[in-house]
C-alpha cells in the first residue's frame, strides 16, 4: 500500500506539485525511520468540509453528502478466498468509452477484487476519452484517485488491499515472478519499465495479457457472476443448482415490474429477479481462476471483451447481507472527491441564491429544475431532440420562468433559444469564479452533481452520464425518504425523449438490457437494511 499512498497522497488537498512532493517526502521519510507503514491520509470519507477547498461553508455543502459512515461495514471481510496464504492480484484496462462508462467498469473492478479477496491494482495515469481540455495548461493524464479517495477507502476497508501498477510491476515483475503464459519463460515489462504514468498503455496492456489469466468468457449481459456466502467448491456448486432450479421455471421481466423482491428474500428469489428474462447461465468462478496468482480483465473491443455494465447487474452474492454491503460500499465510499464534491456545492449554492432573489416570497429555498441534454456525438439518434420538442416533452413538470440548470455538451447557445424562452436558464460556464482554479476535465463530474440537486431532473435516455444523475438521485432520496422510497421510485424525474420512457423511473423496474443505458433501483433501494446482521456474518 506504501507506493500507492506515496503516488497519489495529497491530491484532496489544493496544494501545489512541490507542496505534494514535499507532503510524500515526509512520510516516506517518516515511514523509513520507523519501520512501519505511513499513517493514513488526513481525510474523513465520513462527511464533507469544504474549508480546504475553496467552500462553501459546511452548511451549505451538507446537501451534497448522500453517502453514509457506516463503521461495521468497513471490517467487512469477504469468505472468498480470506484464507489463501499467497497474496494474488486483480489487474484490469479502463474501459475505452467515456468517462462514466470508465466508472461503471471501475465500479464492477474494485467490488470484484474485494470479493475475491484480492489485492487491486489500478492502472496508471493516463489520458482519457473526452477528458483531455486544455492540454499544456493542465493535467490531461488521470488516475483514478485523482476523482475518488481511493487511498482512504483501501485505508479504512480490512477487505481492501489497493497498490498501484508501479509498486505491482516492482514487487512481482521485476523480482521474476510473473510468466508467460504460452513459454514458460519469466517475463519482464516492457523496457524493464515500472512506472507507466502518462505513457502510451499499449505494450504494458498487451504483456499483462501474456502474464496473466484472462478470463474472456465473462460476458455481461449473457452470464451472472454469482458468489456464495462461504468459501469451497461445494458452495459454488450449490449455486449453480439454484440456477439450474431458475432455468426450469425461467421468470420474466414483467412479474417484477412494481413488484421488486425484498432485499433480505431467500437467494433464489433474489436470483430469479436478477436474471429474469434474459441471463441464463453463471459466470463461474471457477477453481482454475481461483488459484490464478493474477487476474487481468480485458477491454478489447475487437473481441467484444468489455465491462460495460453495472456492478449490480453483473455481480450477485448468495447472502442477502454481503448483497446490500456492496451497494453501500459503493454508495458510502466510492464518490467523486471532496475537491468536485465542494465545488459542486459552490455552484448548487450560487444557482439557490439566484433562484431565491428572483422569487424571495414564493421560493424562500432557492429551488431549481435541471436538465441533462446530450448531443455531441451520442449515438443514439433519437434521443437528438431540438430543443423546442424538448420543452414540449417537459413543460408539464417545470414551472414557467423558473431557474433551470442544463448540464450539457452542447456549446451554441442558441440552440437553447426555445428554453430560454420560458425558463431562466443557467449553464456551468456562468460560474467561473465558483470554478476558478478548477480543472476543467472535472466539469463533467460537477455538472453531474449540480444536476442532482435539482427538484425536477430530465435527463437523456440511454445516456450513462444521465445514469449516474438519476443513481445519485436515487441516493438522497432514500436518505430524505422521499415520496415512493421504500419502491426505488425517484419523485421528479424523467427522460426528455419521449413518452415511453419519459416516467421510467415513476415504477419499479428490475433489471433489463442493455444494462448501461440507464440506472435501476435495485442499486438504491432499501440498502441499508442488515447492516447488524452482516457484523455478524
Amino acid at each position: 500500500m506504501r507506493q500507492f499512498e506515496m503516488n497519489h497522497l495529497g491530491g484532496h488537498a489544493k496544494l501545489d506539485d512541490q507542496k505534494k512532493k514535499q507532503s510524500a517526502s515526509k512520510l516516506q521519510s517518516a515511514a523509513t525511520d520507523s519501520g512501519e507503514k505511513p499513517p493514513p491520509p488526513v481525510h474523513d470519507l465520513a462527511g464533507l468540509s469544504c474549508s480546504d477547498h475553496g467552500g462553501p461553508s459546511d452548511d451549505l455543502a451538507q446537501e451534497m453528502i448522500y453517502w453514509s459512515d457506516i463503521p461495521s461495514d468497513d471490517k467487512f471481510v469477504s469468505p472468498i478466498g480470506a484464507n489463501s496464504k499467497k497474496r494474488k492480484y486483480l489487474t484490469f484496462e479502463p474501459d475505452g468509452g467515456g468517462f462514466n462508462n470508465i466508472r461503471m467498469s471501475m465500479e464492477t473492478m474494485i467490488v470484484m477484487a474485494h470479493s475475491m479477496s484480492r489485492t487491486l491494482v489500478m492502472p496508471p495515469s493516463q489520458g482519457m476519452y473526452l477528458l483531455r481540455k486544455d492540454r499544456g495548461k493542465q493535467r490531461v493524464h488521470f488516475s483514478f484517485d485523482d476523482f475518488y479517495h481511493l487511498e482512504q477507502v483501501g485505508y479504512e476497508h480490512a477487505g481492501l488491499h489497493v497498490i498501484s501498477m508501479e509498486e505491482f510491476l516492482k514487487t512481482e515483475a521485476m523480482t521474476g515472478n510473473l510468466f508467460n503464459k504460452t513459454t514458460g519463460d519469466v517475463a519482464f515489462p516492457p523496457h524493464n519499465q515500472t512506472n507507466w504514468d502518462g505513457i502510451d498503455p499499449k505494450p504494458l496492456k498487451e504483456y499483462l495479457r501474456d502474464v496473466t489469466l484472462t478470463p474472456l468468457n465473462w460476458n455481461p449481459g449473457s452470464c451472472l457472476v454469482a458468489f456464495p456466502s462461504d468459501d469451497g467448491p461445494e458452495h459454488f456448486a450449490e449455486l449453480d443448482e439454484m440456477m439450474k432450479a431458475v432455468n426450469a421455471n425461467f421468470p420474466k421481466i414483467q412479474e417484477f415490474i412494481d413488484k421488486p423482491v425484498p432485499v433480505d428474500a431467500p437467494t433464489t428469489e433474489r436470483l430469479r429477479e436478477a436474471v429474469a428474462g434474459q441471463i441464463r447461465n453463471l459466470c463461474v468462478y471457477d477453481e482454475e481462476m481461483q488459484e490464478a496468482p493474477i487476474i487481468h480483465f480485458m477491454c478489447y473491443h475487437k473481441m467484444r471483451v468489455r465491462f460495460l455494465t453495472h456492478f449490480y447487474a453483473f455481480l450477485f452474492f448468495e447472502s442477502w447481507e454481503q448483497d446490500l454491503f456492496y451497494k453501500r460500499f459503493v454508495r458510502d465510499h466510492l464518490r467523486y472527491s471532496d475537491e468536485i464534491q465542494c465545488a459542486a456545492a459552490r455552484v448548487v449554492a450560487a444557482i439557490r441564491d439566484r433562484a431565491r432573489r428572483r422569487d424571495p416570497a414564493g421560493n424562500p429555498d432557492g429551488e431549481f429544475d435541471s436538465f441533462h441534454i446530450r448531443r455531441g456525438d451520442f449515438q443514439y439518434k433519437n434521443t437528438r431532440l431540438e430543443a423546442d420538442q424538448i420543452y414540449e416533452n417537459a413543460k408539464d413538470k417545470l414551472k414557467e420562468k423558473a431557474t433551470v440548470f442544463v448540464a450539457t455538451d452542447h456549446q451554441q447557445k442558441p440552440f437553447f433559444k426555445p428554453l430560454a424562452d420560458h425558463f431562466d436558464l443557467v449553464f456551468l460556464s456562468d460560474f467561473k469564479e465558483e470554478l476558478k482554479d478548477v480543472n476543467t476535465n472535472y466539469f463533467g463530474m460537477i455538472d453531474q452533481l449540480v444536476a442532482s440537486r435539482g427538484r425536477v431532473f430530465f435527463g437523456c435516455f440511454h445516456s450513462t452520464f444521465s445514469g449516474f444523475i438519476f443513481r445519485v438521485r436515487g441516493y438522497h432520496s432514500q436518505k430524505d425518504k422521499a415520496d415512493g422510497w421504500e419502491r426505488g421510485v425517484l419523485p421528479e424525474s424523467y427522460y426528455y425523449s419521449g413518452k415511453n420512457e419519459k416516467s421510467i423511473y415513476q415504477s419499479y423496474g428490475p433489471l433489463k438490457t442493455p444494462f448501461y443505458s440507464r440506472e435501476f433501483p435495485i442499486s438504491w433501494r432499501d440498502i441499508d437494511k442488515g447492516i447488524e446482521e452482516l457484523s455478524a456474518v
